[in-house]
């Protein structure tokens, strides 16, 4: 059976395929610009990785934990003619994060103070150089200071070029599509040395240099492998602070389906795409295969695992076989194991929503990555409820994403007693913190790779797409639009400009605006016309 999907004023239509918060991201910015947009969500809600898990009659966010960068949101917003606050209510979090290292010290970090990461003054960030210096001493405050600099700068060299541009097929197209000063700023980078070498020159303390070190984990990167380039990271959170969402990081999905609606989008659910039909005389997709059905379409958004497209959906075609000998060989990002507790009372140890307790050699951890879970892991726990007499924990460990026999055989490691070992480990590190485990929690569940390879199409579990492991791994990501197909774009973490929230709505912003200008509608020219705001 074949439909055709109903054409608003005889508008573009687009099929946007999955309905996460890029997904849903460029079906808002699509249907601002007065094109016809249908979402298709495999799943029954909305959200893909952003979505929640019940655990003891509790509702427990199952994917991202932090939230960042806000003008993104508020620009989406502003798009879509909404008040931000109306939809999504956001409170920063002060302190941003608390640390617990393996020698038991302990050092909290702030959001600067007020959080203008455009326009970085030493003074904004004195909180949390105090705290260093209390910890840690006044030379350790002093290389903070220099440290955040850098950070900055690099902040600002990838904002237009990267975060906010589609990103060029090699670093030389750069000079091309860029401003001279956006062009002279890419030589602050910091590409040629990794994120840890760059650390030690910084920091004389190896707990700083830990610290700093697991942001690269954002992206699923390995900090020993990982560009210096990636020392940005902090600054995004420092700089333009951490907050937390009212009703929790599902809310963010909701209200954002809740704006597809109401702008006059659909959004069908239980519908994955099993095959996207492929024109070969002129190179276009024509139509996406749901349960039998195929829906026509003038343009199609993927918001999935760019290896389900080439391995899944076009499967069979010279398309999918030209991505796998582009992708195939590139790493994948780390997965996780989660574990989620519902404890029954509050623990005698400060904590605070965020935090992270320290393996005690950080270089073996990521040795043993490779393998499988590290045997002395770093622990996140992000504990929305502090300061409550009941709280939902939810613990994140890395882990390696499934290997590709794995992944095709459906034969990984993860059973029961991998699980049971690794919920040990964490155990055993919060006791060394004074915590005890069992006299807290009621209820508890867990999330291997396996579960979200089962979730996520070939995606191996890697949950951040390909791994930002290299100096040239932003050239190697796919990019926005897909090669050899007109009328086909990728949105999501797996495409440019890279994995967590903001990143995700900045690759809508980016699809949006290169669908606007090579496939116009009245309110798409008009809207090229108009000066951005950034």
């Amino acid at each position: 059976m074949t439909s055709a999907l109903a054409k608003r004023s005889q508008s573009p239509h687009v099929v946007v395929i999955g309905g996460g918060v890029g997904g849903l991201s460029v079906a808002i910015r699509l249907l601002c610009l007065g094109y016809g947009v249908t979402v298709l969500e495999r799943a029954a809600t909305p959200g893909g990785k952003m979505r929640q898990i019940v655990v003891g009659g509790q509702a427990f966010d199952g994917g991202p934990s932090v939230l960042t960068l806000p003008w993104v949101l508020d620009e989406l917003c502003v798009a879509a003619g909404v008040v931000r606050s109306d939809l999504i209510r956001l409170t920063p979090l002060d302190p941003l994060c608390r640390h617990f290292f393996a020698d038991g010290s302990q050092l909290d970090l702030f959001n600067d103070d007020p959080p203008d990461g455009r326009n970085p003054r030493a003074a904004s960030w004195q909180r949390s150089a105090d705290e260093i210096k209390r910890v840690m001493g006044s030379q350790a405050a002093d290389e903070y200071n220099r440290f955040r600099h850098h950070a900055a700068r690099i902040y600002q060299a990838v904002e237009r070029p990267f975060l906010q541009s589609p990103i060029p097929a090699n670093p030389l197209g750069l000079l091309f599509q860029n401003r001279v000063s956006d062009v002279v700023g890419l030589l602050r980078l910091d590409a040629r040395r990794t994120l840890w070498q760059a650390l030690g020159r910084f920091f004389s303390d190896e707990r700083l240099r830990v610290l700093f070190a697991r942001y690269a984990t954002y992206s699923g990167a390995n900090p020993f492998l990982a560009p210096g380039t990636l020392a940005v990271i902090p600054h995004v959170e420092q700089g333009f602070g951490v907050y937390s969402v009212e009703g929790g990081m599902y809310r963010v999905a909701l209200a954002l389906a809740e704006l597809v609606h109401r702008m006059g989008g659909q959004i069908r659910y239980g519908a994955e795409v099993s095959r996207l039909q492929v024109d070969p005389t002129d190179k276009r997709v024509i139509s996406a295969e749901v349960a039998g059905e195929r829906l026509l379409a003038d343009l199609f958004v993927a918001n999935c695992d760019v290896p389900q497209l080439y391995e899944r959906m076009l499967a069979g075609t010279r398309v999918a076989e030209r991505l796998r000998r582009r992708y195939a060989h590139l790493p994948p990002s780390l997965s996780a194991c989660l574990h989620l507790a519902v404890a029954k009372q509050a623990s005698a140890l400060s904590l605070c929503h965020h935090n992270v307790f320290f393996t005690q050699d950080y270089r073996n951890e990521f040795a043993e990555l490779h393998d499988g879970p590290p045997s002395d892991p770093t622990v996140y726990l992000c504990n929305p409820d502090f300061g409550e007499a009941m709280q939902r924990w939810f613990f994140l460990t890395n882990a390696p994403a499934l290997k590709i026999e794995a992944s095709t055989t459906g034969q990984s490691s993860w059973n029961d007693e991998l699980v049971a070992t690794c919920r040990q480990r964490v155990i055993s590190k919060l006791s060394r913190h004074g915590i005890d485990y069992a006299r807290h929690v009621a209820a508890e569940g867990a999330v291997t790779p396996e579960d979200f390879a089962r979730l996520f199409p070939s995606s191996r579990g890697a949950i951040y797409g390909a791994a930002a492991s290299s100096r040239v791994a932003a050239f190697r990501r796919p990019p926005n639009q897909v090669p050899g197909l007109g009328n086909l774009f990728c949105v999501g973490g797996s495409t440019h400009p890279g994995a967590g929230v903001p990143m995700v709505m900045l690759s809508a912003k980016i699809v949006a605006g290169l669908i606007a200008k090579r496939f116009p509608t009245t309110g798409a020219a008009r809207a090229m016309q108009t000066p951005g705001s950034r």
